[in-house]
């Protein structure tokens, strides 16, 4: 879809996008909201989201929601927030997510609890209270996951095993809401230049240090957010993002050993 068509399809739609304050999630809101869409804006960093909505200008509209995606309490009051002032959701675009860089025998286990806070319980905490809107609206719910949740990568096992807990509630909900009028759709983006590895959690859970190596063609954070808006307005069911991505889901379906070989180079 071109992107000036955009307006077309969530134009005067109410949209629900976690981790808005920076990368993805941040195209995701700018695109929203020249498109005309009545954005809500889920990230723990205030400064950052009063910042975006002052970008989005005057004519957005937008509500700007402060909280941790892993507190199912927030969850449940910032999306019926969200409803009651954009008049219902249209749209939840499950985008938060946190990394981790860290040989598994090293790694502090809070760090694999982390990850599955915020990339799993995050995007089900949501979702979960969100539903009863999007089957109200015959809406669309879109997760955004990544290459690693289709396919382990090494030192990056927490995230991954958190990815394919997200892919799993995808498909598990796509069929069980078949009947429902909701789309459930998945986007696995491949290497993008957004700020996830760089604040990646190291073995000892802090953040930013070691961002790990980037291998193949990196996507914008913009052109991904164009992708996974295309994807939401078509109601696709899942889109892989980049070439790269792309080889590397049918080499670990048709060449699984070959795909381990690969998997292991790209990160050393």
């Amino acid at each position: 879809m071109p992107t000036d068509t955009f307006s077309l399809a969530f134009g005067g739609q109410s949209v629900l996008v976690t981790g808005a304050s920076s990368g993805i999630g941040r195209a995701l809101a700018l695109r929203l909201g020249r498109a005309g869409a009545y954005v809500g804006l889920v990230a723990r960093r205030e400064q950052r989201l009063r910042a975006l909505a002052d970008e989005l200008g005057p004519q957005a509209r937008s509500t700007i929601l402060v909280g941790d995606v892993s507190d199912e309490q927030f969850a449940r009051q910032a999306v019926g927030r969200f409803a009651a002032e954009a008049r219902g959701v249209d749209v939840l675009i499950n985008n938060a997510g946190i990394s981790m860089n860290g040989a598994f025998e090293s790694t502090d286990i809070g760090v694999f609890r982390r990850m599955m806070d915020v990339n799993y319980f995050g995007s089900l905490f949501f979702t979960r209270h969100a539903f009863p809107h999007l089957r109200e609206s015959g809406g669309s719910v879109m997760f955004i996951s990544s290459i690693v949740g289709k396919r382990g990568f090494p030192t990056r096992s927490g995230y991954a095993a958190s990815k394919f807990a997200v892919h799993g509630l995808f498909e598990s909900l796509r069929v069980e809401w078949a009947d429902s009028g909701v789309h459930v759709g998945i986007v696995a983006p491949g290497y993008t230049d957004t700020e996830i590895r760089d604040v990646a959690l190291g073995p000892d859970g802090l953040p930013g240090q070691n961002q790990g190596h980037t291998s193949g063609g990196v996507m914008s954070a913009d052109d991904a957010a164009v992708a996974i808006l295309d994807a939401t307005a078509g109601r696709r069911r899942e889109v892989v993002l980049t070439l790269g991505g792309k080889v590397m889901v049918w080499m670990n379906k048709l060449a699984p050993a070959l795909a381990d070989r690969v998997a292991g180079k790209v990160v050393r």
